[in-house]
């Protein structure tokens, strides 16, 4: 057992997720019942033997990696040319052709930068126009007319109700003029029941119906669209786990019609093949385009690049790949999250969660074992357990970052239990995206009995250190009491970011879109005007203000 870490005993896990499982039976035996016939199907299926692989073995390089885990076979990657980027030391930005990837678990280990590496894109971020004042303000979203895919969700609304709130003329895009007029009642009867002003300009909120596959139905609403002229479109449904091969026309649509693009993908894979394929267009046609935002990944991508940034001015001998990022993430019940989140979370579960050590991938297994980690004063110490989340590929890959991990936990703690139990589960079932929909609509009641109780706070630490340097101490801090806003807060800031004219052309993830030091500052500043707690500490001189603007 590592000493820094502690794992929950079996014993005690397996009587908790029953105890939990008898719960949801009680409460839910309606839900129960219509699951029952998926459950069955689950019991007759025939589950491969799995081998114990050796998680403590770092591999020597990315193809060992990837040819011990089977991720280089079959159809899973097809692009020789691609491959041989990856096996290409990378010193500037590459634009490979389209990849084909896996969408079974581990997929996006495999995927290293394919849009440059560690020492190629990781050196260039440090090299900013000192002391230039940052003109990005949420003035920027006054009188812009936004699509907003996804609109009608949680995320999507949470995204809709910034935006009008700082000026944008908003149009929702859905499959169900249904779910939009309920999601906007709620807007208006709950979430700003008080605010009369902000009823009425959510009352002139329009929905237009569209396909997010259809690159020529979005190709109609973008070129014509009754005359809106969209200045920007944010894709709030998505892309999430297991799209990379799946097509993505509101993109496809952006590039034709030279509309500015912005989406919550929390998938590398499904990122980086949607780089791939666009980003010549996005630059050729002037498009800037801007992947995988809002809190995390996203606002946590920026709190990394700062800290790492202002570490490596002041150690001049130290590089990029010398130091040690950790991101911890805390969210309270599901956050409010909906089903298409909770599906996102459970096929997360079915791959092991990446680890950069040394420059070199090794993968451990998802929510196995606990770290204690110390969230600030509000939220307070929280268990965190490996995930494999989107920051820390982008991280090394970008930011050339040579050791990192991504931790998250939740509350209250028999959350993390089942979350560790599900992840014991065959892949083959949990990479089933449509047996983990039905698994979702199943949960939904319990979560929701749960969420009443529990809140849905919102946290983000990120620790950088170095072993050369063990003087470099730097810790950055975002706490929220409600992911819901939270989320909307932090992709209206790399909105105001896109339509201040900061971002270049072409499809960037958030810390290479948000360049100088001045502008993520500035858009930390936007993203945190509704946090409670937002903290720096430094032995890098770093201020406050430096961070969080």
């Amino acid at each position: 057992i590592n000493p820094n870490m502690k794992t929950m005993p079996t014993t005690y896990r397996l009587l908790t997720t029953l105890k939990l499982l008898l719960i949801v039976f009680q409460i839910s035996a309606p839900v129960a019942n219509a699951f029952s016939s998926s459950f069955s199907l689950l019991s007759s299926s025939t589950v491969a033997k799995t081998t114990k692989r050796n998680i403590g073995h770092s591999y020597s390089n990315d193809n060992e990696w990837q040819g011990r885990q089977g991720f280089l076979h079959g159809d899973e990657y097809r692009s020789n040319s691609y491959s041989s980027i990856m096996r290409t030391k990378r010193t500037s930005l590459v634009f490979p052709p389209a990849v084909s990837c896996s969408t079974g678990p581990r997929r996006h280990f495999a995927l290293a930068a394919a849009t440059g590496g560690g020492a190629g894109v990781g050196g260039s971020y440090l090299e900013n126009t000192p002391n230039q004042k940052s003109t990005i303000t949420h003035s920027s979203l006054s009188e812009k007319k936004i699509l907003v895919i996804g609109g009608s969700g949680r995320v999507g609304g949470s995204v809709v109700c910034q935006l009008v709130k700082h000026g944008a003329i908003v149009t929702v895009g859905g499959t169900k003029l249904e779910s939009f007029e309920r999601s906007k009642s709620r807007w208006i009867q709950q979430l700003y029941s008080k605010d009369t002003a902000m009823q009425q300009s959510l009352k002139s909120v329009l929905f237009e119906i569209v396909n997010r596959e259809d690159d020529v139905l979005m190709n109609q609403i973008l070129s014509n669209a009754g005359g809106h002229g969209y200045d920007l479109v944010v894709h709030t449904a998505g892309p999430f786990q297991g799209k990379v091969n799946r097509p993505n026309g509101v993109l496809k649509a952006c590039m034709d019609n030279g509309v500015g693009y912005i989406d919550v993908c929390d998938d590398y894979c499904t990122a980086c093949a949607a780089r791939a394929k666009y980003a010549p267009m996005a630059l050729e046609r002037g498009v800037p385009c801007i992947v995988s935002t809002g809190c995390w990944p996203g606002v946590s991508s920026l709190m990394a690049k700062q800290l790492t940034r202002s570490v490596l001015k002041e150690k001049p001998h130290l590089q990029a790949n010398d130091l040690t990022v950790d991101f911890s993430f805390f969210t309270a019940g599901s956050g409010g999250a909906g089903v298409t989140l909770l599906v996102a979370t459970f096929l997360i579960l079915a791959e092991k969660s990446l680890v950069i050590v040394n420059g070199r991938r090794k993968g451990v297994d998802a929510m196995r074992e606990y770290k204690r980690v110390d969230f600030g004063n509000v939220v307070g110490k929280k268990d965190v357990g490996y995930l494999n989340l989107l920051e820390a590929a982008s991280c090394h890959d970008i930011l050339g970052i040579g050791n990192v991990k991504t931790l998250f936990g939740t509350a209250p703690s028999f959350w993390n239990t089942l979350l560790g139990a599900m992840a014991r589960l065959p892949p083959s079932w949990l990479s089933d995206e449509a047996l983990m929909e039905k698994l979702a609509f199943f949960s939904l009641p319990i979560v929701r009995l749960v969420d009443y109780f529990a809140g849905a706070t919102n946290a983000m630490r990120v620790d950088v250190s170095c072993q050369k340097d063990q003087t470099v101490k730097e810790v950055a801090l975002y706490a929220h009491e409600n992911l819901e806003p939270c989320v909307g807060e932090c992709v209206s800031a790399f909105c105001a970011a896109l339509l201040n004219g900061s971002v270049k052309p072409g499809i960037w993830f958030p810390e290479e879109a948000i360049d100088t030091k001045e502008d993520v500052a500035a858009v930390l500043a936007l993203a945190s005007v509704g946090a409670h707690t937002v903290k720096v500490k430094s032995t890098c001189g770093l201020t406050q203000q430096d961070v969080w603007g």
